[in-house]
Order: C-alpha cells, then structure tokens, then sequence
C-alpha cells in the first residue's frame, strides 16, 4: 500500500529537503491521523494502542499517519523517532510519517547546524537534550563552528537524520488531503510549495475550502478538533498540557479519539 509508493519517491529524491507528495488511488478501509506529538512520547504510545486495539477487530487494512511535528518543545523526540524507526505493526496495519514544519528545521539545522540557528530557540534545546546532546558542551571544547556538524553526528543516530530527510510533505486520498499545516487556496497538490503545506496558517484559517476534498492538518492547536469550511484540524496543543488526537476516516465519515494528558 503506502510502502510501494514511498519508496518509489525516496528513490527519485535529489535535493535532501526535498519532500515528495503522496497518492493513493484506493484509500484504505481506516485511516487514523494523529495530530502534532512534538516529543510527547507517552500520549502517542497510548493513542496508538488505542488504534491498534481497534485494528485488531478487523481484518481490512488500517493507516496510521502522523501529521508531522515529531518533534520539538516536548520531553522525548529522540524516542518518538525511534518508534517510528522499530515498532512493530500487525499485518494488517501501515504507518505513514509525514513532515512538520519542526521537523524540517530539525533537519535543514543537521544539515547546516549553527549556534544561531532559530531553530534552537523554536524547542530545538528540548530536541537536542533528548538525544543527550547540550550545545553548551560543544562551546566548552573550543572547536571551531564549522566542527559542529561532526560533533552532532557522533552523537545521533545515523538513521534518524536519514529518518527525517525522507519524509514525505503529503498525503492525498479520495475523501482528504493529509498535510501539517494546510494548502494554498485552489492550487494542485503537486503546486503546492514547502511553505504552503507545513507553514501555513492565517491565508488557510478562512472560511472557503481551499482544495475539491477535505483537508486533514495538524500545525494550528486548537483546544478541541477544530471543524472549518473543507477542513478539519487535529492539533489539540498535547505538548502544553493538552490532549492528543487523531481523527479515524472511514471514506467521508469521521470521528475522533483523544488521550488526555496526565
């Protein structure tokens, strides 16, 4: 299913922060979209074994997206990438992991780190602890800047800065568009810049549908599901103490699962 076709754009990827967008002309029996996580590792494993729970009901084939923002601002998203990396699905069950905006400026900072990075004042400090990694440290060898980006290597797992460069921008189904943060109004998907789909808010906020089909996104939090004109946001602000949510699409119905914060 979603395997297939994410490894056939991860393949024709040149430019490094590069995000493929996704299609899928058969839209799976259930999609679960989970909303912004931003390190909130707890609150994920829970909801997502609320979901797998669900699965395991079924025999049709399950998605699990997330909407992106892995990381950032919240207590462990070293540990969120890595369930992305090893858990274990049933048969019956994909995940899909889509970019954020923070993920993406986690990655452009890998891939050129500075000690000005805006990034690091954005939950990038949070990020970097995570992995064990205080930018202090690296002040205190006396290294040169340009010795940064080593420094950080031999501290993070290869794979996760792979991880993170491979990320698609979105997900396009019959019934939805899955994107961070929205879309420019009336233009096609694959017109759709970087910004437009992980930076978007106020020009997306409005009361006109912006594509053909429903727009699922994370990005903007909301203190409960926000339901607008052709589109529905999932960030419900589960790294300040709020819950974190997924919508469950089956074709063009919906509803939505929450796990409270404790």
């Amino acid at each position: 299913m979603v395997a297939a076709i994410l490894s056939k754009a991860q393949n024709i990827m040149a430019d490094p922060l590069a995000r493929p967008r996704l299609e899928l002309a058969e839209q799976p029996a259930d999609v679960y979209a989970i909303g912004d996580i931003h390190g909130c590792i707890d609150l994920l494993l829970s909801l997502e074994a609320r979901i797998l729970k669900e699965a395991a009901t079924r025999s049709t084939a399950t998605l699990i997206v997330y909407v992106g923002d892995l990381v950032d601002r919240g207590p462990d998203s070293s540990a969120v990438i890595e369930h992305c990396l090893s858990s274990s699905l049933p048969a019956n069950v994909e995940r899909l992991v889509l970019c954020g905006n923070h993920d993406l400026t986690f990655c452009e900072f890998l891939l050129q780190p500075s000690l000005s990075s805006p990034w690091i004042g954005w939950g990038g400090i949070a990020t970097l602890a995570s992995y064990g990694i205080h930018l202090a440290d690296f002040e205190k060898t006396g290294l040169p800047e340009v010795a940064l980006s080593g420094w950080l290597a031999e501290r993070m797992p290869r794979s996760h800065r792979k991880f993170l460069r491979e990320l698609p921008a979105a997900l396009s189904m019959p019934s939805a568009h899955i994107v961070h943060a929205g879309m420019r109004h009336h233009v096609p998907m694959q017109e759709q810049t970087v910004r437009d789909l992980m930076w978007s808010r106020e020009a997306f906020l409005v009361e006109e549908p912006a594509s053909d089909r429903r727009i699922i996104h994370g990005h903007t939090p909301f203190q409960k599901p926000e339901i607008g004109l052709g589109r529905i946001g999932i960030d419900t602000g589960a790294v300040y103490g709020n819950a974190l949510t997924a919508i469950h699409l089956q074709g063009e119905d919906y509803r939505f699962l929450s796990i409270a914060a404790q």
